[in-house]
């Protein structure tokens, strides 16, 4: 992941706030303050040095720098920074660790995501099926 790289956020859970339930987001979508729930973007997904989500995220990139608890799954690239705490399962094509970073769970890297792989760590039913199904 490129640091310097311009991401397009749609979307800023700001310090202080928090969303309880699901969020979906077309484009990218950063979490300083609380989410509990679901987090999916087609974009990028951040969780700030004072983010915190009780959640499972699912999105192209992610950026772990606050706490996460729940699973992870990234269509390309996740990366936990220094400050990041993770404790769930990841699925992800690229996984960096930074030195510091806390990572409690298990890991599966694949250039090929599979639906039944997601629906093991991911069982919460995405916005789209849910939609689709009411």
């Amino acid at each position: 992941m490129d640091r310097n790289r311009k991401v397009e956020l749609s979307t800023i859970i700001g310090k202080g706030s928090k969303v309880k339930g699901s969020l979906f987001v077309e484009g990218g979508v950063r979490v300083d303050g609380k989410v509990e729930g679901v987090i999916e973007s087609k974009g990028f997904v951040t969780i700030g040095l004072s983010g915190v989500a009780k959640a499972n995220v699912k999105a192209n990139e992610c950026l772990v720098s606050g706490k996460v608890v729940g699973n992870i799954v990234c269509d390309d690239a996740l990366e936990l920074d220094k400050t990041a705490d993770l404790t769930g399962d990841i699925i992800a094509k690229v996984l960096k660790i930074h030195t510091g970073a806390v990572f409690n769970g298990n890991s599966s890297m694949t250039s090929e995501i599979k639906s039944s792989s997601i629906k093991k760590i991911f069982p919460v039913k995405n916005v789209e099926e849910t939609k689709n199904t009411e």
